[in-house]
């Protein structure tokens, strides 16, 4: 081997190498130029360099080739249908296929855009944009095929997030793109109509033609020829802004809506007729045949003219601005006539109660007797307020009461016993549903109703009124037999449910026992145990009216109409001084919620107190408080 000749495995690793870098090849026998270290070293770092790079293209090569493989592994599968929740002109095209949303945009559009007409309302006018000029046309298949397209683009992950989107969000495919428009003829038309149009504010019109005819007659002539009402409504003022509602028309063109409803802005309202007010000066209300509560005598029905006040009202608040309505008179026909009057007019009884008392005492026996006579076959007239005192008048003896006790408990009042009287009074108008006015419990509980159902009256102060709202007159009928007095109203029931009347929320204050301490050998000859004082229980008590359907029984509701409280009155008993005093009560006070109480006065023994607060009929103190102790 000669000096310059190489070895054979060093001239296969040269040609390789000139073959990567395209270095010319050496011509055979001519031996290489002896290279120097420096290039020697600098030719092996670029063959390094060279194989490393490629190794690393390889590898991004091997990676690539890895990922798309997992990403399209990982793809959703696309079913050829469109997302959920996605829309186009109010069409729900979910799930469907693009020939599926093409057949319904087809059936939703084919006779709107091209046509009917584009209306726009105003407050009293409207602009109207026909197809023919609109020259409105839609893409019915690029509007399918946006649908369709719709979370189709981009990457497969971004397809996949489409897909999960579309679940919980609707998407809605916008018309407009897909829609050939007259733009400059829809603008210039509404700018053209906003500029000549000036709005001026109108109040409403009430006439009446036609001379009224004679109706006071007892039998009037029904044929005749009537008035006629005539009403125009009144218009607003208001300013148009003809860009914002180029606006809304093409909002409206763009989801296939071709009404649009234009609230003008600085709108300034005309009045609204007021059809009871139409009434009160043109016409005239009906009048029933009544009785003269005092004299008994029979008051003709009187005619009305006019027109259904709820009817009339019910057109106006319905019409549009300028809009005319047109109503004829005519005759009003009493409910109750002459020959309705009668056993027939109070052939009803709505309400009945029976108070009856413990307490014996004559001259409380003439009050209630005089009570009676003045309410038997009393005649309150529809619409009336019924007074209790006004109707007794004053309790004096010029009008024939007395001085009688209230309770057993208390003193002599003048007029004692007329409570027991309104009591049944009081329940009768509660269960003929009648307007209670005025009300008033007794300061203690009594035992000639229940609980709740009293009416404590004292001819002044204190009084029972209530209203007839049955629509036809009330008669009351009364009577006393020994204790038992019975009131009943008559009249004409018109519910179509019956009244229960219950007391609820009872809660019951008990009376503590009080001692009065004296002497064994005292003037009054007190023994241990005498009763000083009686003890009365208290109550805090609520009614409800329970109303239940005639026909099925079933409850329809339950209101609260009155709550009562009733005091307590504590035990006073005598104590011998000889014996040592209690610290505490011999009986624990009760509390209000431990017990309910019945509300049949005779299911628990009765402390009655007709509840005067006038000091005079308290009961009078028999111990100086100094003396009284628990």
């Amino acid at each position: 081997m000669g000096k310059y000749d190489r070895p054979r495995e060093n001239a296969e690793v040269d040609r390789a190498f000139r073959q990567v870098t395209n270095s010319p090849t050496q011509k055979t026998g001519t031996p290489p130029a002896r290279k120097s270290a420096a290039q020697r070293k600098e030719a092996e770092r670029k063959r390094r360099i060279i194989i490393i790079s490629v190794c690393a293209a390889v590898l991004v090569l091997l990676i690539g080739l890895i990922i798309g493989m997992i990403v399209l592994a990982g793809s959703p599968k696309d079913d050829g249908r469109i997302l959920s929740n996605v829309y186009a002109g109010n069409v729900n095209l979910s799930g469907m296929t693009l020939e599926e949303a093409k057949n319904a945009l087809h059936l939703a559009t084919d006779n709107t855009f091209s046509k009917t007409d584009m209306v726009v309302k105003l407050p009293d006018t409207s602009i109207v944009l026909s197809p023919e000029d609109t020259k409105a046309a839609l893409d019915v298949d690029a509007v399918a095929q946006a649908a369709y397209d719709y979370g189709r683009t981009g990457s497969a992950s971004d397809l996949k997030k489409a897909k999960e989107a579309a679940k919980k969000n609707s998407y809605t495919i916008p018309l407009l793109p897909y829609l050939d428009l007259n733009l400059a003829y829809i603008q210039s038309t509404i700018t053209d109509f906003c500029n000549s149009y000036s709005s001026q504010m109108t109040e409403p019109t009430v006439t009446i033609t036609g001379d009224r005819p004679a109706y006071d007659a007892e039998h009037p002539d029904l044929k005749v020829q009537h008035q006629v009402l005539t009403i125009v409504m009144g218009t607003p003022e208001y300013i148009l802004d003809d860009g914002d509602i180029y606006d809304h028309v093409l909002d409206a063109y763009s989801m296939n809506e071709l009404t649009v409803v234009y609230k003008a802005p600085n709108l300034t309202e005309p009045g609204k007729p007021d059809a009871e007010a139409i009434f009160q000066t043109h016409c005239m209300k009906p009048e029933n045949a009544t009785i003269d509560p005092t004299t008994l005598e029979v008051i003709p029905e009187v005619y009305g003219y006019g027109f259904d006040v709820k009817d009339l009202q019910s057109q106006i608040d319905q019409a549009e601005y300028g809009q005319t309505i047109e109503l004829t008179l005519e005759f009003l026909m009493p409910a109750i006539k002459v020959e309705d009057l009668g056993e027939d007019m109070f052939r009803d009884v709505l309400g009945q109660y029976t108070a009856e008392s413990n307490l014996k005492s004559t001259e409380r026996d003439k009050n209630i007797a005089n009570a009676i006579i003045k309410l038997q076959d009393f005649v309150i007239k529809e619409g009336e307020e019924f007074s209790f005192n006004d109707t007794l008048g004053k309790l004096s003896i010029r009008n024939g009461y007395s001085k009688a006790p209230v309770s057993q408990y208390n003193g002599s009042i003048m007029g004692g016993g007329i409570s027991q009287v309104a009591s049944a009074l009081y329940y009768c108008a509660l269960n003929a549903n009648l307007d209670i006015i005025e009300r008033h419990n007794h300061k203690y509980q009594i035992d000639f109703c229940e609980l709740g159902l009293d009416a404590y009256v004292d001819g002044s102060s204190y009084d029972l009124r209530f209203r007839n709202n049955t629509g036809s007159p009330i008669r009351i009928l009364a009577s006393v037999e020994g204790s038992q007095v019975t009131v009943a109203l008559t009249g004409v029931n018109s519910l179509n449910y019956d009244i229960k009347l219950t007391a609820k929320n009872v809660s019951k204050k008990a009376p503590q026992i009080l001692y009065q301490y004296v002497d064994k050998d005292n003037v009054l000859g007190q023994k241990d145990g005498d009763i000083l004082q009686e003890g009365i229980t208290g109550y805090d008590v609520d009614v409800y009216m329970d109303k239940y359907d005639r026909e099925t029984g079933e409850l329809l509701s339950s209101l609260q109409v009155s709550t009562s409280a009733y005091v307590k009155q504590d035990q006073i008993q005598v104590r011998i001084e000889s014996e040592q005093p209690s610290t505490e009560p011999t009986e624990d006070p009760t509390d209000p919620t431990d017990e309910p109480t019945p509300t049949d006065p005779t299911d628990e023994p009765s402390d009655p107190a007709d509840g005067p607060t006038d000091p005079s009929v308290e009961p009078e103190p028999t111990v100086s408080p100094e003396n009284i102790t628990a």
